[in-house]
């Protein structure tokens, strides 16, 4: 199954929330056709071209964001105002600015998926499928996994993580990318990001496990990890166990496709994703780590985009 040459949006716009906050939006693809909203992982990560490449531009409206603090949005990593509940109502927000009235294709990934399954909790009248990928609940439990439980698999990244750090590392790393000491900061950052950069890498025939070579941290990446940390901080902004327990109450149909071998986001979360989705298929690709572009993921992914084509294609006449 395809993935899509390259192409270029055709509108770009910075939308003005009216809380500190400009949300870079683009749109691809055909106007007039069915919608699919495109949700970025991290948090604090941000769009890029490829993330276009998924869906067919003949058929589908292809619009992408950079959520709050992140990517072309502005001011870069700012936190304040930047909860799940106000990206959630920035999807809305951004729909009525493009004027998209139609119900629409929610596609997200890894932190992604959280705030594709908020946003159907809250609206789902206004979803006509989810399609997800790399399940993440935002739960303390999956962060805990992510900074303490892989030390097993990579003990040497682990110990340049937490060489100088004792208690709560995202507490500790979060008080240090906000210090108004540059140095400290940017060290910080560049050791998170490094330390994620090795978790990606686990069971990859990429080669061995290198360190990078240190450099300073540009404006972008000192931001990614700002608000990457202050969502992790507080949970994500959900409770215990809340966006699972909000799942069992969406009825759209849901496509998952989840890494066997996901050392970030492990399978067990898709699992009970399935379990709670009345309306649910789960493709787990075998030998599929956490990274979806250039993967068996992206394939898995574009073969569902197109099958769910054929049954949109199906039900609206096209």
């Amino acid at each position: 199954m395809p993935i899509y040459p390259e192409i270029k949006p055709y509108f770009t716009k910075l939308i003005d929330t009216k809380e500190k906050h400009q949300i870079y939006v683009e749109r691809s693809g055909q106007p007039d056709g069915v919608p699919v909203i495109f949700l970025h992982g991290g948090p604090g990560s941000s769009t890029n071209g490829n993330h276009r490449r998924y869906f067919d531009p003949k058929f589908f409206d292809i619009v992408l964001f950079d959520q709050r603090g992140c990517g072309q949005s502005k001011p870069l990593g700012l936190t304040e105002n930047n909860t799940t509940a106000h990206l959630v109502e920035d999807i809305n927000l951004i729909r009525r600015t493009l004027d998209v009235t139609k119900k629409a294709v929610v596609f997200g990934g890894s932190w992604g998926s959280a705030l594709a399954l908020a946003y159907a909790a809250k609206y789902g009248e206004m979803v006509e499928a989810l399609v997800l990928r790399g399940i993440f609940f935002g739960s303390r439990e999956e962060v805990f996994w992510y900074t303490d439980g892989l030390k097993r698999f990579i003990p040497e990244a682990y110990k340049k993580l937490t060489w100088d750090v004792s208690g709560d590392l995202v507490d500790q790393y979060y008080v240090r990318v906000n210090s108004a000491d540059q140095e400290i900061a940017g060290e910080a950052s560049r050791r998170w990001d490094e330390y994620e950069t090795q978790t990606m890498l686990i069971g990859s025939e990429v080669g061995t496990q290198t360190q990078a070579p240190i450099r300073a941290r540009t404006d972008a990446e000192l931001a990614r990890s700002r608000v990457q940390l202050h969502y992790l901080k507080h949970g994500c902004f959900f409770e215990k166990d809340e966006l699972l327990e909000k799942a069992r109450s969406i009825n759209n149909p849901t496509i998952i496709v989840q890494g066997g071998m996901d050392m970030i986001c492990p399978p067990i979360t898709a699992h009970r994703l399935h379990e709670a989705l009345p309306d649910s298929k789960l493709n787990v690709i075998g030998a599929g780590g956490h990274g979806a572009w250039q993967s068996k993921i992206a394939e898995a992914l574009s073969s569902e985009m197109e099958l769910l084509k054929k049954q949109l294609q199906m039900q609206y006449g096209h």
